[in-house]
């Protein structure tokens, strides 16, 4: 069925949701701030965007001529943000599996469940990040307008084409030990592919068609049009974009359902 993985998550809900706890709390157990890193991360990052961007190269968007150059770092941040909840998930997915293997050797375990985990736990800091991303906003720039309610609507085409590239590659790196190499490759060029540090406009036209085909490319200026710009998403490309990630969740969550059986031998 094309939304069983849907099903999936939702009938192991209670499971993902103590893994996801289980997860956050073994990463900032024994650090002095301890939960103070989900915050503190991005508000060093937006710091280092603010100062590199507004007082070293001076950078300015072009979307924003009457608005300084501070939001220039906030627009980065924007991207960044939404691109790296896609980045540090699909970076960790080829070892997702063998970090779980106590789990796996439980033959009712439901390994496919993993990808939620991932999902949820980078979605945690994700959420920080753009709670702080408002606030910032509020203070630099003004109340966010009408659109950025919208926001959360923006990030489902992203969530979905991540959760289903977590089921391709950590069942693709069950076999393939090196794939971790190749993520790390591939993350890198898309980010300087996709339109975080610049807007699609300045794309040269003899290669804008390519560039569209990029799935992260709507989403990521839709998430820009409804926040800095007042304006409604782009409605037509963010729906193929959430249909093509609908496309690749199902389509992960098959080929990991398939291969599943062969797990525990292998690892």
């Amino acid at each position: 069925m094309p939304l069983s993985f849907l099903a999936s998550g939702l009938r192991h809900r209670r499971l993902i949701l103590r893994l996801t706890r289980a997860q956050l709390q073994a990463r900032y157990r024994g650090a002095w701030l301890g939960w103070l890193w989900l915050l503190v991360v991005p508000l060093m990052l937006l710091g280092v965007y603010t100062f590199v961007f507004s007082e070293v190269f001076r950078a300015r968007w072009g979307t924003l001529p009457d608005q300084g150059e501070a939001p220039f770092a906030l627009v980065l941040f924007c991207g960044m943000t939404l691109y790296g909840l896609f980045a540090e998930c699909v970076n960790e997915a080829p070892t997702l599996l063998s970090s779980y293997q106590s789990y796996l050797k439980q033959l009712l375990f439901p390994s496919e469940i993993l990808a939620w985990v991932c999902l949820l736990t980078a979605g945690v800091r994700l959420c920080v990040s753009l709670l702080l991303l408002f606030v910032v906003y509020g203070v630099v720039v003004g109340p966010p307008p009408l659109s950025s309610l919208l926001l959360p609507l923006i990030v489902v085409p992203i969530a979905l084409l991540t959760l289903g590239s977590i089921w391709i590659f950590s069942a693709v790196g069950v076999f393939m030990r090196d794939l971790t190499h190749a993520t790390a490759v591939l993350t890198t060029a898309l980010l300087f592919l996709s339109p975080v540090f610049y807007p699609a406009s300045r794309v040269p036209e003899a290669f804008l068609g390519w560039f569209q085909l990029n799935p992260l490319t709507p989403i990521l200026e839709s998430a820009r049009r409804s926040l800095f710009e007042g304006q409604l998403p782009d409605w037509g490309p963010l729906a193929l974009a959430t249909g093509f990630g609908l496309l690749v969740a199902w389509g992960g969550h098959a080929l990991f359902m398939r291969t599943k059986g062969s797990f525990v031998d292998v690892l």
